[in-house]
């Protein structure tokens, strides 16, 4: 009797992630880069959008101040879209992306000249489909190898404010 309680209770023990674990984290679904500001999307326990939005110049800051208003762990290997904007240099953010183990070097990417707050109000899945069903999409992977060979510049399909593409490609590089 007593082996059979060990061993039930070394089952319950060693059992991963519980509920609890999962109500401790934000999953971050997109990520927008602007001038002066980084935005994230994640969903609420209610299954709506949440958009958040830090002014600052760095990736990790911004996460942590995510980290701190939510009170959870950011989560960002669900990143299924990340949007630039504005004329900032995105080369910081481009090294913090591609050292990330959590982002997949795969996920789209595109540039808006509106506020990506804004962009990121439309749930990324929606975007993400309008990219692949255009054949615009550009993965992180191709920027980055882009952006970093001779011609030291990439393209980007251009977003509309409603999240649509323009039709026009939006050329990127590094300043």
């Amino acid at each position: 009797m007593r082996k059979l309680i060990a061993i039930v209770a070394s089952v319950l023990l060693l059992t991963g992630c519980t509920s609890s674990d999962v109500q401790k984290r934000l999953v971050v679904t997109a990520i927008g880069i602007g001038e002066n500001s980084i935005s994230f999307q994640a969903f609420s326990p209610e299954n709506e959008i949440e958009v958040y939005t830090f002014e600052c110049h760095n990736l990790r800051e911004a996460a942590e101040d995510l980290s701190l208003r939510t009170g959870k762990e950011v989560f960002l290997g669900d990143t299924e879209l990340i949007i630039f904007s504005g004329n900032e240099n995105i080369e910081p953010y481009l090294v913090t992306l591609w050292h990330s183990p959590d982002i997949f070097m795969g996920t789209p990417v595109a540039f808006t000249e509106a506020s990506p707050e804004e962009i990121l109000k439309i749930p990324s899945e929606d975007i993400t489909a309008i990219l692949t069903v255009s054949g615009e999409e550009v993965g992180l992977i191709d920027l980055y190898n882009e952006i970093y060979s001779p011609e030291e510049s990439a393209k980007l399909p251009l977003l509309s404010e409603t999240g649509e593409i323009s039709g026009e490609i939006v050329r990127v590089k590094l300043i």
